[in-house]
């Protein structure tokens, strides 16, 4: 609806994106700039353009400490279904963004000579023309499928990566392809020389993956209870409770590397694993443990705040296990209870519970091909 409810409601994106800004600006500083044509810059996955609205910013600065008078073209990519509306709203200025700490971000539209294009064909497939993108960005988008194997549904498990024994074969090798396909079309989009930084969702070295680390109640245990409780309220039924499967995919950092190397054009620079700790129970914390009592927030305070992050992606996975024979409003009022579970669930341990972020930090060239 052009309110930019996403961005307002994920500030824990702010923080991840601001991890990877040393990475993206470095490259930034070093990589070919061609001559005589603008400096093109692709946002993949930008959802509603608000949490990379700073770095953004901060790569023309950049690239104008080199070439003081050029010209820059942000091409905010996502799917047609995107809410394109608050993307232009923030792009332009239309629509302030404050970052995960209540600070106004500068949108670089406003430093002039920036121009601003949609696209929304979707990163599984080329977007753009061959060799026309000097600066490639994804910031905790890739692991979303093409499409979606459900292996899932019907079993105690609601993510490949909480499954014991591993990731089921289809949704692991849906994986490997869509990762293949999307490398693929951004060798073809990138310049000679030109850089992706790809910010990914992932499974670390240490087992630890989104909302699921050594701190803290695991997020996805929180996920099962509040949804196991519907059923205990009446609200659904067994083959509702065993019917989520989410359409997504942590791949380990190995597994993106091997990615990599099987496209003939592209050189990884870089890979690294990186934990982002959750900005909602961070900030509680510190007001609940500060020196100011009355700026603290109460249990119940903290569940509302948080829970909307969690919800922001979640929410059409878990409606769409709810049978066909309920109506709409039936799916949303039992939706709504769902969430009130877990805030219940949240007030009753605030400390416990997060989402803390878990990503492979790659950085990719474009080489000439062998």
């Amino acid at each position: 609806d052009g309110e930019g409810a996403y961005t307002a409601a994920t500030k824990g994106c702010f923080d991840v994106i601001s991890t990877a800004a040393p990475l993206v600006l470095n490259q930034v500083s070093r990589q070919p700039i061609r001559e005589r044509m603008p400096f093109h810059v692709a946002d993949y996955g930008t959802a509603d353009a608000g949490t990379s609205l700073g770095l953004l910013t901060q790569v023309v600065k950049e690239i104008r400490k080199r070439e003081e008078e050029k010209q820059v073209v942000i091409h905010y990519e996502d799917q047609l279904t995107n809410e394109w509306k608050s993307v232009f709203n923030h792009a332009l200025g239309k629509k302030t963004v404050k970052d995960a700490y209540g600070k106004d971000v500068d949108t670089p539209y406003n430093l002039g000579n920036v121009f601003v294009e949609a696209c929304g064909v979707g990163f599984h497939s080329q977007c753009y023309p061959n060799e026309s993108i000097d600066l490639g960005l994804s910031f905790t988008a890739m692991h979303w499928l093409s499409s979606s194997p459900s292996s899932l549904k019907g079993s105690d498990y609601m993510h490949a990566a909480r499954c014991p024994d591993g990731p089921p074969a289809a949704e692991k090798t849906q994986a490997e392809t869509d990762w293949v396909n999307i490398l693929q079309a951004r060798s073809n989009e990138l310049s000679e020389g030109g850089v992706c930084v790809f910010v990914n969702f992932c499974v670390s070295e240490d087992g630890y993956f989104l909302g699921q680390t050594d701190t803290g109640a695991s997020m996805w245990d929180s996920f099962q209870t509040s949804w196991d409780t519907l059923k205990e309220q009446g609200h659904i039924n067994e083959e509702e409770r065993l019917g989520v499967s989410f359409p997504n995919y942590y791949r380990t950092t190995q597994e993106y590397i091997a990615g990599i190397e099987q496209i003939d054009g592209l050189r990884l620079i870089s890979a690294e694993e990186k934990v982002v700790p959750c900005p909602y129970r961070e900030q509680y914390l510190k007001k609940k443990n500060g020196t100011d009592a009355c700026d603290a927030m109460t249990p119940q305070e903290y569940a509302k705040s948080f829970v909307p992050t969690t919800r922001t992606w979640s929410h059409s996975t878990f409606k769409a296990a709810l049978n066909n024979d309920k109506s709409e409003e039936e799916k949303e009022r039992v939706m709504e209870q769902f969430w009130l579970n877990y805030e219940e669930l949240v007030a009753q341990s605030p400390e416990s519970h997060g989402m803390d972020y878990v990503h492979s930090y790659l950085v990719v060239e474009k080489v000439s091909k062998a």
